[in-house]
């Protein structure tokens, strides 16, 4: 994962067929969206300074070179696009005319942005920050290009990628294609409700007081915080009318999850436990309950999450074919490729026996370490293979759990990538690497590269494991010995020294070297006057990236302060 100055993806130029005033050309009664890719193709060509450029709102081919946005019509002259799903798009130039047509309003949209990105060179880093090349000229020549999503639906977990300026040229259609800022994830587009919905439908603290009987059988007794019967046929009715009420409400909405509590305790109760038996597995009696659901609801699309107690399929049940199944990779080891492991397969054959059982099935994959978000987690050489099993083995959907917090180690970076991989899981991640560190880190790219380098090869060469509930005392044998982090210190010294005149790069390298000082601060690496410079450069820095969390949910910025600093006082003390 080394940093180039080159053009890192390999962009193909088009052709020149002369140059002069191009003309952007959306229909009459073209969809707000499209018009609103018109203006964006405008003006972020002619922030290239190729103009001039301008739009027009017409079907009809005019004078001088144009650029032709449309949907699958013939009126946009282009290519048959039959073969192409609602978010795909085909590029085709000939003579003075692009033409940019979509199988559907989404794939329009993609399809100005693809061209800015594959042909123009445009790419944009985070929500704030874009890079947009200088050019001369718009060089249009010969070029017939198709293109869809590996993934129908495609959400990044990663608080700036929830932003419609990052998903939406980053063709991704989760939350940030159209919500505003910092939604929750409450809100993920096209769903009611969205995960771990049991205590949603049936509130404990409605019901249980009553009818303990509704909740789950746990060790002998009925348990409030856990789970519910699922045998229960008032749970059932209770589910269903709930779910009425709430499409009344929210009747766009076409997926609404029936789902587990993020906790475990099924029931244990005598028709639930059969189930279970008689299928091998605790999602027989959760899938029949959501097979039940799912059959009052024809013109819905109900998922369940198979997650930890729940993965592994039933021997029998199929879901019916308006039950969608999101399967959850928690436990997987982030040190190699799920297709590669050898000691732990269960993850990797319960997706394939899934995939044997259903055509709508999602993975909800985790891709950050939750136990210590601001640490050191060298997982980027899984994201490709990982995302390609995925795509070769039926998965329609992909949601990559990140970092619900500001922030995080390599936040960034990774949502980048993922966003990339998530439409097509054959993208390089070594030159997309590259190509963002030399972007987003202009002059400290080559040592910050290095830092990602090192410590990737220090993970697998050492064989250790890296799981998303560890820490850096998990890792002082492989990629966290004190060795390695004087020579991470050594980096990040030279990455800060070669941006010390440019503000904005040296807040992101400090950013970056965030998750380097929580690691030497944990292991208590260095002197104590060494920990307590450390502590408030962290301390700084994290203020003025506005990161207020070191774990997920829970121990802040300033309880984080607080307890390094009790630790050196008792250390000079005791």
């Amino acid at each position: 994962m080394t940093t180039s100055n080159a053009d890192a993806l390999g962009n193909r130029p088009v052709p020149s067929a002369g140059n002069g005033a191009w003309t952007i050309v959306v229909p009459r009664d073209a969809p707000v969206d499209i018009e609103t890719a018109g203006l964006t193709l405008r003006d972020t060509l002619a922030a290239t300074g190729a103009g001039p450029f301008r739009l027009a709102r017409d079907t009809t081919a005019g004078k001088g070179p144009e650029i032709v946005l449309g949907l699958n019509d013939p009126k946009t002259a282009c290519s048959p696009l039959a073969h192409l799903d609602e978010q795909g798009f085909v590029i085709r130039a000939e003579d003075d005319r692009l033409y940019i047509s979509g199988g559907g309003v989404a794939g329009v949209v993609n399809g100005v942005y693809a061209f800015l990105e594959d042909h123009i060179g445009c790419r944009w880093l985070t929500s704030t920050a874009a890079y947009i090349p200088n050019l001369k000229h718009l060089a249009v020549g010969p070029l017939n290009e198709s293109a869809s999503p590996a993934f129908a639906y495609r959400e990044v977990f990663y608080r700036d990628a929830w932003h419609r300026d990052f998903a939406l040229p980053n063709r991704l259609n989760g939350q940030g294609s159209e919500c505003p800022p910092n939604m929750l994830r409450e809100l993920h587009i096209g769903w009611g409700t969205w995960c771990h919905t049991f205590s949603l439908h049936v509130p404990p603290e409605r019901y249980y007081d009553d009818h303990p009987e509704y909740f789950a059988l746990v060790n002998g007794e009925r348990v409030p915080d856990r789970q519910l019967c699922l045998t229960d046929e008032s749970v059932l009715r209770i589910v269903v009318e709930d779910l009425e009420d709430r499409i009344a409400q929210q009747p766009e909405a076409r997926y609404w999850s029936v789902s587990q509590n993020d906790c475990l305790g099924y029931c244990e109760c005598e028709r639930c436990s059969a189930i279970d038996e008689r299928e091998g597995s605790h999602m027989g009696s959760l899938l029949s309950f959501v097979n039940r659901v799912a059959a009052h609801f024809p013109d819905r699309v109900i998922s369940t999450l198979a997650y930890q107690y729940s993965r592994k399929p039933p021997r029998i049940l199929r879901p019916a074919d308006n039950v969608l199944i999101t399967l959850c990779s928690i436990e997987c080891d982030r040190s190699r490729p799920i297709p590669d492991s050898t000691e732990d397969t269960s993850f990797r054959d319960d997706l394939l026996a899934w995939a044997a059982l259903t055509d709508d099935l999602f993975v909800w994959d985790y891709v950050v370490q939750f136990s210590n978000l601001v640490s050191p987690f060298p997982n980027l050489h899984v994201l490709g293979p990982n995302m390609r099993f995925f795509a070769e083995h039926r998965v329609k959907g992909i949601f990559s759990q990140g970092n619900r917090e500001t922030g995080g180690e390599f936040a960034e970076l990774r949502a980048f990538l993922l966003a990339k991989l998530s439409w097509d899981p054959y993208y390089d991640v070594e030159r997309g690497t590259a190509d963002f560190l030399t972007r987003y880190y202009g002059p400290a790219a080559e040592p910050i590269g290095t830092y990602v380098d090192t410590m990737h090869r220090a993970l697998a060469t050492s064989g250790a494991g890296l799981r998303v509930f560890g820490g850096p005392s998990d890792a002082t044998a492989s990629y966290l010995t004190a060795d390695l982090i004087r020579a991470y210190e050594r980096l990040f010294d030279e990455a800060e020294e070669a941006c010390a005149s440019d503000d904005t790069l040296l807040l992101r390298v400090r950013a970056a070297r965030l998750p380097l000082q929580y690691a030497s601060l944990r292991l208590e690496h260095g002197s104590a006057a060494r920990r307590r410079a450390i502590l408030r450069a962290f301390a700084d820095t994290s203020r003025l990236t506005g990161m207020e969390k070191v774990e997920e949910w829970h121990c802040t910025v300033d309880q984080f302060v607080d307890e390094m600093t009790q630790r050196l006082v008792q250390g000079e003390t005791g």
